[in-house]
């Protein structure tokens, strides 16, 4: 063999040989280490509470592997409930929000429709005096008009100057002078006519996506339970948390409906809800509604808010017919009526 290529296999040897002495090492101390620790967590701690009276004192022994797991979990409990405080805080801030949104988007429709109502009776007057003009120009003996421009209408009625450009004097030209301005101002109006159609109709989005109608047909109903704690109906004197509101008719078969747009994801019978259905919509909100006598929809269909899904019934768990209605806002359960008290709108 090559002196070169014995020398390479001797270094080869000296090496592993030393690779293997340092993992034996390394597992020896790694394994006192490990006896170490297992007679530190087996010892015993002593906990004595010594009474400043003459009572035996008392003494409480317990492994500090068990004082260890203790502490863990208590560490581990109150992360958790950091975090699940978070969580609602978010989720609080987040319904203010869409709350503040409607708010604004309401006072905004009111603004349009008020702007729309005033431009509407202009428009009314404007017509109404244009006629008279047309009636004033006709009696005279002219044509009747058939173009609405100001210089047009003053050719028939006689009042045009052809060589100053400009009305005469008459009552009527200065009537016309008005309504020819009052025309113009309609014109330019027409493009925020368009701004004003196209915000309504991303305001109606915002008002469709959130639980906010009543959800019996016709504004029918009333409360006969509301959410939070209520005292238990079928114990007396034990108080309990209920998780939606009622809303009886005082009858069966009254129409359900859909608060929101969303699809159905659930449909079943249980022994407390009865025949009930879950509505999943955007933004995170859930609706619930139970103790139906039948429903109108079936698990997956597609819904818009104010659609019939159900009728109201006594299935289920209950003293009487009414309509059990929930709200979530992710898996958090939220009072119905705080979206409710926003828009009252009526179905009938």
């Amino acid at each position: 063999m090559p002196e070169g290529l014995r020398r390479i296999k001797e270094r080869e040897k000296r090496w592993y040989s030393r690779l293997a002495e340092g993992l034996a090492s390394f597992f020896i101390a790694l394994q006192v280490a490990l006896r170490h620790l297992l007679a530190w967590g087996r010892t015993r701690l002593v906990f004595a509470m010594i009474p400043q009276s003459e009572r035996p004192s008392r003494k409480f022994e317990i492994r500090r592997f068990s004082l260890l797991a203790i502490v863990l979990v208590i560490v581990l409990s109150v992360s958790a409930a950091i975090i699940s405080i978070g969580a609602y805080s978010a989720k609080s801030v987040r319904i203010i929000s869409l709350e503040a949104q409607l708010s604004d988007a309401y006072k905004s429709i009111d603004r349009m429709r008020e702007s729309n109502e005033n431009l509407l009776s202009e428009t009314a007057k404007f017509e109404e005096k244009l006629e008279q003009v047309i009636e004033i120009a006709q009696s005279k003996g002219k044509p009747t008009v058939k173009q609405s421009t100001s210089e047009e209408i003053l050719k028939v009625a006689g009042l045009y100057d052809p060589t100053l450009g400009q009305l005469s004097n008459d009552p009527v030209s200065r009537d016309l002078l008005k309504l020819n301005s009052i025309a113009d101002a309609l014109d330019k109006s027409l493009g925020a006519l368009d701004d004003i159609a196209k915000m309504i109709a991303s305001q109606k989005d915002i008002m469709t996506e959130v639980p906010n109608i009543w959800p019996i047909k016709g504004n029918l109903g009333h409360i006969t339970m509301y959410f939070g704690q209520n005292e238990n109906p079928f114990s007396t004197g034990q108080w309990y948390l209920h998780t939606g509101i009622d809303i009886s008719t005082n009858r069966i078969g009254d129409a359900v409906l859909a608060t929101a747009d969303g699809k159905v994801i659930d449909i079943h019978y249980d022994s407390s809800l009865g025949n009930s259905i879950t509505i999943q919509h955007s933004h995170g909100f859930t609706t619930r509604y139970g103790h139906l006598r039948s429903f109108a929809v079936k698990k997956g269909q597609r819904v818009s808010q104010g659609d019939v899904i159900g009728y109201l019934g006594n299935t289920g768990k209950t003293t009487g017919p009414h309509l059990h209605y929930e709200v979530y806002l992710g898996t958090s359960l939220i009072d119905p009526l705080r979206f409710l008290s926003i828009r009252k709108e009526y179905h009938e």
